[in-house]
């Protein structure tokens, strides 16, 4: 008999490029799950908890596929997903809830990366600008919010910008906070499981133009999802450039796996990183269930390795919660 896997996906409130997304990760997957073989349904978490509660355990599901990305509109209630699988008691795919939850909140996620001797920037909180280097240059971050979001060089700053220091001075202290802007190259390293451990994919490489010259190079919204933007035109994605230098691959492959170890990662997760002009590498964040569309660095990740999706797909499906 066919398991029954039931693919369980956050409703589309705002119609913007980086929400849109998980209907492309819905049908990428939907339809790898019936090429394996696995009887598959999709179902949209309404607002409506509780009777979207009712409808999965309707459906009666062997396994769910979690691509839920946030609850009500809201992604800081992201981990609302598994703790309602936690509550069904149903298998689910990717990362658990209390993984999920500490490495959204990117502060919370920095100050266990200090405990565990893991690289990342110094960072400060809203109320704590006054203690800013101003030898160093800052970038004001959203806490929660993932994919870019909130991302953009008008949050980049040194105290010296006063009417800058100002505005971000402004912020929610609840939703925002202040991190170090490390000047340097930028890599997104996937993870896959694999039996009881992880494989580290090839190293992706963000390349940025000379148009990023005279400019602040980060992969901001406009960079990532407004492809008539001329952020977006002067990125570009590049795999292999790691190889030319052993040493900074292995140093990424060894930090992966320390992640996904002390932060109980399952499935599959994608650590970013900076790395400055002296080799010394910071992690950005760490993304438990990234973007797995057809067009994600994710799934280029998985092909380049030479794995296909339904490979990426059966092995997620493996390490269940």
């Amino acid at each position: 008999m066919k398991k029954k896997i039931l693919l369980l996906h956050n409703q589309i409130k705002n119609h913007t490029p980086d929400e849109l997304d998980v209907l492309a990760q819905r049908d990428l997957i939907s339809n790898s799950c019936l090429k394996i073989g696995y009887d598959v349904n999709c179902l949209t978490v309404g607002d409506d908890l509780h009777k979207t509660l009712e409808k999965i355990t309707s459906a009666k599901p062997d396994i769910i596929f979690n691509l839920v990305e946030a609850i009500w509109g809201k992604s800081e209630l992201i981990y609302f997903a598994p703790a309602l699988l936690n509550l069904l008691k149903i298998p689910y795919t990717g990362t658990p809830l209390e993984a999920l939850f500490i490495s959204t909140n990117k502060a919370l996620a920095k100050k266990i990366m200090r405990l565990n001797d893991l690289p990342t920037a110094d960072y400060f909180s809203i109320a704590e600008l006054s203690q800013l280097n101003p030898d160093k240059t800052y970038i004001a971050k959203p806490i929660w919010e993932e994919a870019s979001v909130g991302i953009s060089d008008d949050y980049i700053f040194n105290i010296a910008e006063t009417e800058k220091l100002n505005k971000i001075s402004q912020l929610s202290p609840t939703h925002y906070f202040v991190e170090e802007f490390i000047n340097g190259r930028e890599f997104n390293v996937s993870i896959l499981t694999r039996g009881d451990d992880a494989e580290v994919l090839p190293p992706a490489e963000m390349i940025f133009s000379s148009f990023f010259d005279n400019k602040h190079k980060i992969i901001g919204y406009a960079a990532k999802w407004d492809e008539d933007s001329d952020e977006f035109k002067n990125t570009n994605r590049v795999f292999n450039s790691a190889d030319n230098d052993i040493q900074l691959k292995q140093k990424l492959i060894d930090i992966c796996g320390r992640c996904w170890k002390n932060f109980s990662l399952k499935g599959y997760a994608r650590i970013d990183f900076r790395v400055d002009e002296d080799n010394n590498v910071y992690i950005l964040e760490i993304n438990g269930n990234p973007c797995i569309a057809e067009n994600s660095g994710f799934v280029a990740a998985v092909k380049q390795t030479g794995y296909s999706v339904e490979t990426m797909v059966e092995r997620i499906l493996s390490d269940l919660n």
